[in-house]
């Protein structure tokens, strides 16, 4: 029962601090991590404890699947190289420069359990650098290729982490079996995500909107890890390629249930990520307490391999991006370069959170050095996110990396013209089929520019005095056209050159337009 009320706190607090987060200008995160800190120091707080072989399906589900939602496939596919850099090779290169180092500072940790340590602490965390830059207009690119990386380098960091915990587990690891592992895992994980993809989307289409349609989508992330983890796959490659394959088609699913569904993963990220960082800030002490030995000697192990998941990103991305640019550059010229300011915040925005938190808590309890492991990954996440986290904004707007506002108005202006002309065509249609007369079509249309002028477009005002028949078959009209309207925008979204951003923005307020008052 403690637990459970030290849980319900971290929540509580996570509502009221996030307020004071966004009141100073700084990552909830970062807030939330050091009242952790602070409330670990007072007298009679219960220890944490938490069973580890709940961490993962429980955590990990729902942050992934709301980050892929936010996902546009055709971006994420037009940045490919840039993000497999990051999000594949980076991993890999910091996952065994890690485990190398522990292996030498930890005697007691062999190279299997540091290699271990080194994947949780590969990955850059998605959430943590959004929320650090939530207020600043970052150009697209640049944007997505850091969303990008924070979705896909969690898949291989994390089934690089489950085969060095089966070799951990089993007491050797054969690299010739750690390689068929690791492709059954990622093979199993990927086809399991695309197949509950296909049923999902024919379900989403029978079921009703809210809230059975709402409830299934919350569901199927964490049935698709499930399912993956009793067959031998990736969980997290399911729940990745199912939330990309439904955003593909995010037209299966009624406005109601996308807009319930949405401001759900927004709630759960929220609590799920500011009670992770406070549990942070509430076990390092009493982690510092339970590993034996010097605690200077502790710390600087920790801080070590800090330094050193800082400066691999910094010199892969200055050297190796470098590189790979000069050589994309012969085959497309035309592309434009990407320049050192742009290279210097991807190279700050490797702030670790709760991937590196949720899999080091993951260990199992017999794990060698299994507190002074996870006490590296912990301070590991608190100087990235105390000191990049809180400085990230400042060296944007120090560099001048944003896009400006009236580029990203005119973007939305152009996609709210193609929207409004899609919803009008269908009234015309319906018009010209003679289902309606002109006086309930000029209604309807009244009736639409009223909804755009809800949404802080122009419009004008209706004229009243219809016959309440009218008014009635006037609205069903006007769900036709803003569905179609609606199709125009997701259609749009799939497509090269529109920004996913603002598409789900104008999504969003089309999708709530008859809850917001007149």
């Amino acid at each position: 029962m403690e637990q459970l009320t030290l849980l319900l706190a971290l929540f509580v607090a996570t509502v009221f601090l996030t307020p004071v987060a966004m009141r100073l200008k700084l990552p909830y995160p970062v807030v939330l991590l050091v009242g952790g800190l602070a409330v670990a120091y007072l007298p009679g707080l219960p220890a944490p404890s938490i069973n580890p072989e709940l961490i993962l399906p429980l955590v990990l589900p729902p942050l992934l699947f709301a980050a892929a939602r936010r996902t546009s496939w055709r971006e994420f596919l037009d940045n490919r190289r840039a993000i497999g850099l990051l999000a594949i090779a980076l991993v890999l290169v910091t996952a065994f420069t890690v485990g190398v180092l522990v292996n030498w500072l930890v005697p007691g940790a062999p190279l299997i359990a540091a290699l271990a340590l080194g994947a949780a602490v590969a990955p850059p965390d998605p959430v943590a650098a959004t929320s650090a830059v939530r207020e600043l207009d970052l150009p697209r690119r640049l944007r997505t290729t850091l969303e990008g990386e924070g979705l896909s380098n969690d898949a291989t960091a994390l089934v690089l982490y489950e085969v060095a915990i089966s070799g951990v587990v089993a007491g050797t690891l054969s690299p010739w079996g750690a390689l068929g592992s690791l492709t059954l895992s990622i093979v199993l994980g990927i086809t399991i995500g695309l197949v509950l993809a296909v049923g999902a989307r024919w379900l989403i289409g029978k079921l009703p909107g809210h809230p059975v349609g709402s409830a299934f989508v919350l569901l199927m992330p964490f049935a698709a890890y499930g399912i993956a983890d009793v067959a031998h796959g990736s969980g997290v490659l399911a729940v990745v390629t199912l939330a990309l394959a439904l955003s593909r088609h995010p037209d299966s699913e009624s406005a109601q249930t996308r807009l319930v569904s949405e401001t759900t993963w927004d709630i759960l990220e929220l609590l799920v990520t500011g009670a992770a960082f406070a549990f942070v800030g509430l076990e390092l002490r009493v982690l510092a307490a339970a590993v034996p030995g010097d605690l200077s000697e502790l710390i600087t192990q920790a801080l070590a391999v800090t330094a050193v998941v800082i400066v691999i990103r910094f010199v892969w991305i200055f050297v190796v991006g470098t590189i790979d640019q000069r050589l994309a550059a012969r085959r497309h010229p035309e592309d434009e370069p990407v320049g050192w300011r742009e290279r210097l915040i991807a190279s700050w925005s490797g702030m670790r959170g709760v991937v590196t938190l949720a899999a080091v808590l993951a260990f199992p309890l017999d794990f060698p050095e299994r507190d002074r492991l996870i006490f590296i990954a912990f301070v590991v996440i608190v100087v990235t996110l105390t000191v990049q986290g809180t400085t990230l904004p400042w060296l944007v707007r120090r560099l001048g990396v944003t896009v400006p506002p009236e580029q990203t108005a005119e973007l939305e202006r152009n996609l709210t013209d193609r929207a409004r002309r899609a919803g009008m065509q269908r009234l015309d249609d319906i018009t010209q089929r003679g289902d309606i007369d002109d006086a309930t079509a000029r209604r309807a249309g009244h009736d639409i520019e009223r909804v755009w002028q809800r949404l802080g477009f122009q419009g004008h005002d209706p004229a009243d005095g219809e016959n309440a028949a009218r008014r009635e078959q006037a609205a069903r009209l006007e769900t036709e056209v803003l569905a179609a309207a609606r199709h125009a925008i997701l259609s749009a979204r799939a497509e090269q050159g529109v920004d996913p951003t603002v598409a789900d923005s104008l999504l969003r307020r089309l999708d709530g337009h008859g809850s917001t008052p007149e």
